[in-house]
């Protein structure tokens, strides 16, 4: 049977994105001319999907981790956790790139946004590479690639939103994004070791343990946050949601009382770029819905199964080979708007095979969060090279070598499930 729906869906989307228009719209507006054409449903169903879509309780972590990062960064907390990880790990050859990698794992441990760590840790560590005797491209690409830990570490955005759609456990993705994301930051610290060292970037200063010890008594305030958000989920104390609440709260009132960093108007602002940010991902899934529900109704998640395992019933076959399309969807999709409508699809197929869910949750995300930083649509590619304003061409030079981490990475945690089921299995199982 061909499907014909989901073939007109996909081609409007396409041509309405080609054109131009914002994704949300074109999704959105796509699936409202296929029901408008091939009349599954009456257009009354319209809104009811839109809003059975957003109306999942476990969404509303998504504005809470927003705002805490948001918070983090006006009010100069996130610059304390720079500085930890400066004077932990920058005083080596090609410190400053790696103080960046670890500033990126901290920081997405508080914020679950690639984009929000770009800004915030570009804007202060980029100028910063650079008058170290850093190549600028090379100092780009540390920030946009190491940026994708955001999306990996709990609190995780796209582990919310898959956990969301495919209804499984957001405590058990997000905490099983621990080990794909410290096996990826030692994989980056380690290059960016020999990378620096090949080419001489960055000065090499004495390790001080006065500087270590200043830093963390003044950032162990801020090191709290990522701490709440994580133990308070590890151990069931707290739902993720209720863990972004913490967070916000926690981050006001070590800015009001310890650092005394919260100026007039800065929550409001806070609150307004929160809610722009986070209207965008509701509008994304909203729209979305009505996609994903045409795609189902006709049934193309078997057929794409039955598809697959017409090739081979091979699991590690089939799980390679979702991997590579999903790298290339990454590439061109937003990862949001990946998963809305590819879970639905591939979930089944990789259940057919005996994948653990939670594992293949994680690795989806792990092959968007590369898709975040692949040109020609990466999304933190984009907002790096506004910060450090230069020529995407000129990062994407500087970033191949580093991709090669990503990638290894991505296939060891795709050949080995413990690397993403053990923390959850030992703190939640």
């Amino acid at each position: 049977m061909i499907p014909v729906m989901s073939l007109t869906v996909f081609g409007l989307a396409v041509f309405l994105l080609l054109l131009g228009t914002p994704v949300f719209v074109s999704i959105g507006l796509a699936s409202v001319m296929t029901i408008i054409i091939h009349n599954p449903v009456p257009l009354i169903s319209i809104p009811q999907l839109m809003f059975s879509g957003t109306e999942s309780y476990v969404l509303v972590a998504i504005p809470l981790f927003v705002l805490s990062g948001v918070l983090m960064e006006s009010t100069g907390v996130a610059k304390k956790l720079i500085d930890f990880a400066k004077a932990g790990v920058g005083w080596a050859r090609g410190g400053l790139g790696a103080s960046n990698v670890v500033a990126s794992f901290i920081f997405g441990g508080m914020s679950g946004s690639s984009v929000a760590d770009t800004v915030a840790l570009g804007t202060i560590l980029i100028p910063e590479m650079e008058a170290d005797g850093y190549d600028k491209g090379y100092s780009a690409a540390i920030t946009a690639l190491s940026s994708t830990l955001a999306v990996i570490v709990p609190p995780s955005i796209l582990m919310v939103i898959i956990g969301a759609v495919s209804e499984l456990s957001v405590s058990w993705l997000l905490i099983g994004g621990l080990g794909p994301g410290v096996l990826l930051t030692s994989a980056m610290m380690i290059q960016n070791y020999f990378i620096c060292r090949k080419h001489k970037y960055g000065s090499v200063k004495k390790f001080s343990f006065r500087a270590l010890w200043n830093s963390f008594r003044v950032g162990i305030w801020a090191l709290g946050a990522p701490v709440i958000i994580m133990l308070g989920i590890m151990t069931g104390f707290v739902t993720p949601t209720e863990s972004g609440g913490l967070a916000v709260v926690y981050t006001i009132f070590i800015s009001v009382f310890f650092y005394k960093s919260l100026k007039k108007g800065v929550i409001y602002k806070s609150l307004i770029s929160a809610a722009r940010l986070t209207a965008a991902v509701v509008a994304i899934i909203g729209s979305s819905s009505i996609f994903t529900f045409i795609l189902t109704f006709e049934g193309l998640p078997q057929i794409v199964a039955g598809f697959l395992l017409g090739i081979t019933n091979n699991q590690l076959a089939i799980f390679l080979m979702i991997n590579v399309f999903l790298l290339v969807m990454g590439m061109f999709l937003d990862a949001g708007v990946a998963i809305i409508v590819m879970a639905p699809i591939l979930f089944p197929v990789a259940a057919a095979v005996g994948i653990h869910p939670i594992h293949f949750a994680v690795v989806f995300v792990l092959n968007l969060a590369i898709g975040m930083v692949t040109p020609p649509f990466g999304v933190c590619l984009f907002s790096t090279c506004n910060v450090a304003k230069m020529e995407m061409g000129q990062l994407i030079k500087s970033a191949l070598p580093l991709y090669v981490s990503m990638l290894a990475v991505l296939l060891l945690t795709t050949l080995v499930p413990g690397i993403v089921l053990w923390i959850p299995t030992l703190t939640l199982g």
